[in-house]
């Protein structure tokens, strides 16, 4: 019998097509193994139609730049366990929050992904959309780029009735309360905002309460924090659909037991008729399991082991091409006959007692879908039998070797907008002596600090960390265990970061305020990024070609480079975009009107420059802070510590009108006249005043 195709797609492509003619407003993922370099080089940009460089640290800016634009948030939390640290430190304005999880590991993988049409509708309306997916794969470059994984996504229309919104909102809550974060609602929306926004998209929606309609299954949610078993939500979810059944289960890890418990607890709730459970295998053709839980298996009634097929498995079509790992987690129940049912979960729990809650006192957090994908066809087992004699045994946990050695219960927060370090003991008594390092080298030293509380460091220590930031948010804890555990630092304020690569001179930040393409800006970046090395093969050697003297220049250049800004500013306030409107005036970035001030203000204060160029760009700023003031009066009130560095900023630039005024006896009194006229903003002429 031919083995049936399996549907197959390429992960980040699937986002990518499902995305089509819809931008992304905000994103949350979940995932027990966080490899954060390479979430934000390789996956995120899966979310975002923009052009990127091939170079990692130019792309970093070019999504810094995206990211800024986003009208919410994104945000992944994780198991500190899992963090790896191969694929780079994280750099983005991403806010990475970790689970510590009591009774096992923090495992779901899960990616909500709030979008919005790109086109408005007849009643000028952008509709929404959540996606919503349940997947095996971690944030990292094996779960994304090599392993073979398992899926399904669920698109919910604003407004939905649908089985998906109590579940979903539970979940989410149960985010909430393993952040240790149980604050009021203002402090929820900033300390989890990525998750605030899709809260609040899944509240306009409405629970279903029927689970099929005309016969078919609808689409069910595995809230890994619900108090029940895995078998018992499957035999809720589909009300006994399942029974008499075949079973087929792909699940990479199994317990390191003589029996499977989970396997014996499908099989006495469901009655299979038929099983097939995937044998997983290294590269040496041993068994993943003990020898004596491959022989209960090999013993079980109507029960077969097997493979997935060659072709699916081999990572090019090369003869002896290695194959990939199989990471994928799909229990599928089925009815042979033609026409016959299929119902799979997908998503991240493996054949084990925590991922199934069997232990009696909690278990893992897992995720996954329930969902019906019948067919007109006749449907059959998609492994193939395997019948082959390990080689050998070489039973392995599901934590991947690193739950016990990995992660840190020290939790480190540094908040760019105020220079504040602060740090949080997740331990249920005062921590021991620790030391937080990069390198070898000791940032600052921690004892006896209380469980569950903020603790702000001194200003050394910050300071300490905030040079440290700049090549890393990557540190080492030791002290708590055997071994040097990683820790992934939380950075707050990133608007106020210092830029990542671009260091512009103030010429070229008014020209690249007065690009109006995403293109454009895209170009400009590549081609203005200052690499740490010439030895980057990715990296486009862009010969700069020398600015003539034009209105980039001069004065027109300044006035539409300020007036660029200023509608920008506003648009993204009208937009309710304040990030981006923080970005663009208070921010450290390359291109921010602070870094803008700064750098003028430190050529003045060298005797650089001309006079004349930094007094204009000066009243101009003066102009444009101005307006902004008197149209976004409740945005201003906000920021008051922003405005007053940015006042005192302009303070000092202002003092080249002194050497001005001293050119000659008349320069007083003419740039008296001269700002009054330049700082009122000119109203447009209507038809009747211009004939």
């Amino acid at each position: 019998m031919t083995t049936p195709k399996i549907p197959s797609a390429v992960l980040s492509e699937h986002f990518q097509e499902r995305m089509q003619g819809r931008h992304l407003v905000s994103a949350l993922f979940t995932t027990f193994r966080f490899e954060p370099g390479f979430f934000e080089t390789d996956i995120l940009p899966a979310f975002f139609d923009v052009p990127l460089s091939h170079a990692a640290p130019i792309k970093r800016v070019q999504l810094e730049e995206t990211l800024r634009s986003l009208p919410g948030h994104i945000a992944v939390y994780y198991d500190p366990h899992g963090l790896v640290a191969e694929g780079g430190s994280a750099k983005l304005d991403i806010r990475r929050i970790p689970i510590q999880h009591r009774t096992g590991i923090f495992h779901p993988k899960v990616v909500f992904a709030l979008i919005e049409a790109d086109e408005a509708d007849e009643k000028n309306h952008r509709p929404r959309t959540l996606l919503c997916a349940c997947l095996s794969a971690n944030l990292t470059r094996a779960g994304w780029w090599s392993n073979v994984e398992a899926a399904h996504v669920e698109e919910l229309a604003e407004g939905e009735h649908t089985t998906l919104r109590k579940p979903l909102l539970d979940f989410l809550d149960g985010l909430i309360r393993e952040a240790e974060y149980r604050r009021a609602n203002e402090t929820l929306r900033q300390e989890h905002s990525a998750l605030w926004d899709i809260r609040q998209f899944l509240l306009s929606t409405s629970q279903r309460e029927n689970r099929s309609v005309s016969g078919r299954l609808l689409t069910q949610f595995h809230n890994g924090y619900e108090a029940v078993s895995l078998p018992d939500f499957l035999a809720d979810a589909t009300r006994g659909a399942l029974s008499g059944m075949c079973l087929e289960v792909i699940a990479p890890y199994l317990d390191e037991a003589a029996e499977s418990e989970p396997l014996q607890a499908l099989m006495d709730r469901f009655q299979p008729k038929e099983v097939r459970v995937f044998l997983p295998r290294n590269d040496r053709g041993e068994a993943l399991c003990s020898d004596a839980l491959y022989t209960w298996l090999r013993k079980q009634p109507d029960t077969t082991l097997g493979t997935l097929p060659t072709d699916l498995l081999r990572l090019s079509k090369q003869e002896g091409a290695k194959h990939r790992t199989v990471h994928a987690k799909v229990y599928r129940f089925f009815d042979p006959t033609k026409g016959g049912r299929e119902i799979l979960y997908v998503g991240s729990a493996n054949l084990t007692r925590p991922a199934f809650r069997l232990t009696g006192a909690g278990g893992n957090v897992e995720a996954g879908f329930v969902v019906e994908a019948t067919s007109a066809g006749k449907p059959d087992f998609w492994l193939e039998s395997d019948t082959r004699r390990p080689a050998g045994f070489a039973p392995r946990g599901e934590d991947e070797g690193c739950a016990s050695s990995g992660g840190t219960l020290l939790v480190v927060r540094y908040t760019w907008n105020r220079q504040e370090a602060a740090v949080l003991w997740g331990g249920e008594s005062a921590s021991p002596k620790l030391s937080v390092e990069h390198g070898g080298v000791c940032i600052f030293q921690l004892a006896d600090l209380a469980p569950r509380s903020w603790v702000v460091l001194g200003k050394e220590d910050a300071a300490r960390l905030e040079r440290t930031l700049h090549s890393t948010s990557l540190l080492q804890v030791r002290g708590e265990k055997p071994e040097p555990a990683l820790l992934l630092v939380q950075e707050e304020g990133m608007s106020h970061r210092p830029s990542l690569l671009l260091d512009l001179s103030p010429a070229e930040i008014l020209r690249y305020w007065s690009l109006l393409s995403v293109e454009q800006r895209a170009a400009f970046i590549e081609a203005h990024a200052r690499m740490p090395g010439d030895d980057d093969p990715m990296t486009a050697k862009v010969v700069l070609q020398p600015v003539q003297e034009s209105l980039f220049d001069r004065f027109a250049g300044i006035f539409h480079a300020f007036s660029c800004l200023e509608e920008r500013v506003r648009q993204a306030l009208e937009d309710r975009k304040f990030k981006e409107a923080d970005y663009r005036l208070f921010g450290k970035k390359y291109d921010s009107l602070g870094s803008l001030l700064a750098r003028v203000v430190a050529s003045v204060e060298k005797g650089e420059g001309d006079r004349v160029d930094q007094y204009v760009m000066g009243l101009c700023a003066k102009q444009t802070l101005r307006e902004l003031e008197r149209a976004y009066p409740a945005y201003w009130a906000e920021h008051e510590s922003d405005i007053r560095e940015l006042n005192t900023q302009l303070k000092a630039l202002m003092k080249t009108r002194d050497g001005l005024a001293a050119a000659n006896a008349e320069m007083p009194e003419f740039l008296k006249w001269f700002e009054k006229w330049f700082l009122r903003r000119a109203e447009s002429m209507t038809t009747e005043d211009a004939s």
